[in-house]
């Protein structure tokens, strides 16, 4: 069993799309047209960033990154890609940390902290932990703003949260 798990370091990515089950309530045709042109979206902008997608969580994608730049570089595109779609709001939240890869799937604490961030993101916007934004203090390009340091459940260890401000993002309110 151990010779199909294998553990690395990776720049974890995790989107969910906004009111998307209010849109499936209310019209299911819909939100799946919602679904396949995010698909459309996000495929080539994997390409081009080098990234994996692991998982669909309804609404949601999980993908990791070689690097946080290529992760960060990659959701910035992507909220510029989906800007100005309706229905197609999403939120995003990046993390660097070991994982375990078994098969397609991707495991670990810091997993589940990556799905603890993302809604700490404005619509629109990304959340990013601290060992993420400490990646991008020597990039000028990307601004990030403090946001908290909020107790994440099921995870034990202090998370510092912040938003990227740069590019045209919106910043999460934090009240």
């Amino acid at each position: 069993m151990s010779s199909t798990l294998q553990r690395r370091l990776a720049a974890i990515v995790f989107t969910d799309l906004v009111d998307f089950s209010l849109l499936s309530g209310k019209d299911e045709n819909k939100a799946l047209e919602v679904i396949q042109k995010q698909n459309e979206i996000v495929s080539p902008l994997l390409k081009k960033f080098k990234g994996t997608l692991h998982k669909e969580t309804g609404d949601g994608l999980v993908l990791t990154f070689q690097t946080v730049t290529d992760a960060v570089k990659f959701s910035i595109n992507l909220q510029k890609a989906t800007k100005d779609l309706p229905d197609l709001n999403l939120r995003i939240g990046i993390h660097e940390g070991e994982i375990t890869f078994k098969e397609n799937d991707i495991l670990g604490d810091d997993v589940n902290i990556t799905s603890r961030i993302e809604p700490f993101a404005a619509q629109g916007g990304i959340a990013i932990s601290g060992k993420v934004q400490q990646n991008l203090l020597s990039l000028p390009e990307f601004e990030t703003k403090y946001i908290g340091k909020p107790k994440l459940k099921g995870i034990s260890q202090t998370i510092t949260v912040y938003c990227i401000t740069s590019q045209g993002l919106p910043e999460t309110n934090i009240s």
